[in-house]
């Protein structure tokens, strides 16, 4: 018996998803010249949502996630609340899908998503987190009585990360092109899965330095940050659900619980092991290691400069997709 089409209402992120003259347009609505159709597939299919790809050269492929209700926030998802388990049996890895986008505003906007007997459209846009610069002119609060306690509690992917990610903050204070670009190659798609730990901690560093950008050395380092990542063909180097989330996260978006955990460091009191593990409670359901990936790399710039005391950045380029 052939199962009956359905509808689910869906939310867009307002950030940039594709741009179409990148990709293969299926057709341009006759009665609508303002949307356009494109071919994509589905790529991979998670417990709480799925992700949708599209070939769109020079850039490589480009994701969009579809989030269910339980799903992460991730910023430049389509979030879908009626989305079941159900709905996900019928769809499956590789199996095609068209999305139509609206190209009437500045940045294309997904309309619908039709993959199997599913169509998503969209009903409304909604806003991702997005971390604000720290008002430097408010009360402050050192916060070294509780970087150092969060920090020897995190367990990341990888035994080296903190180290590595030290490193590039060093290398952006310098200000040295070459020992950035080796820095930032040590961690660029290092560790396994769809987001490596390395670039966890990139994002992570993007983060932080943008919530103490009103820091003039910190605003240098995030715009040098931005500006060498930007010269990399990140989906040749990284997953491609990865790079879309460094792009978002150099432009301050976020889940929720990453901007919750980077805005809350310094609200922390020293010796609230109540707080603390409440905190190190939240970071742990994000992914097998991404919580405390993330969270590593933040701390690299949140860490008081003194004890920055490792040894000089990466001699040489080490290779990220090294395990």
């Amino acid at each position: 018996m052939r199962s009956t089409s359905r509808t689910l209402p869906a939310a867009v992120s307002p950030l940039p998803f594709l741009d179409p003259s990148r990709a293969t347009v299926v057709s341009s609505k006759l009665t609508n010249s303002s949307e356009v159709s494109v071919d994509a597939k589905v790529l991979g299919l998670f417990p709480t949502g799925f992700y949708i790809g599209v070939d769109a050269h020079p850039c490589g492929q480009q994701i969009l996630p579809v989030l269910g209700p339980d799903a992460l926030q991730l910023p430049s998802g389509l979030q879908v609340p009626q989305l079941t388990p159900d709905h996900l049996g019928e769809l499956r890895t590789e199996m095609p899908a068209t999305i139509t986008l609206s190209t009437a505003v500045a940045s294309p906007r997904v309309e619908r998503i039709e993959a199997a007997n599913l169509s998503f459209v969209t009903v409304r846009t909604w806003r991702p987190s997005w971390i604000e610069p720290l008002d430097l002119l408010g009360p402050q609060r050192d916060s070294h009585h509780v970087v150092v306690p969060i920090r020897d509690r995190l367990n990341p992917g990888r035994s080296d990360l903190a180290s590595r990610s030290l490193k590039l903050v060093r290398a952006l204070e310098s200000g040295i092109i070459q020992d950035v670009d080796s820095c930032v190659h040590a961690l660029l798609g290092y560790g396994p899965g769809s987001t490596p730990s390395g670039d966890d901690a990139l994002c992570g560093i993007a983060l932080a330095l943008r919530r103490t950008s009103q820091s003039v050395s910190h605003s240098r380092q995030q715009s040098l940050l931005a500006q060498r990542l930007s010269s990399i063909a990140l989906e040749a180097r990284t997953t491609a659900v990865s790079a879309s989330l460094l792009r978002a996260a150099l432009e301050g978006y976020c889940i929720p619980e990453i901007k919750h955990a980077i805005t809350d460091i310094a609200r922390l009191g020293l010796g609230e092991d109540d707080s603390l593990d409440g905190f190190l409670a939240d970071i742990s359901r994000i992914g097998h290691h991404s919580g405390h990936d993330l969270l590593t790399g933040a701390l690299a710039v949140l860490t008081p400069a003194a004890e920055l005391t490792l040894a000089s950045p990466l001699e040489g380029t080490t290779h990220a997709d090294d395990s």
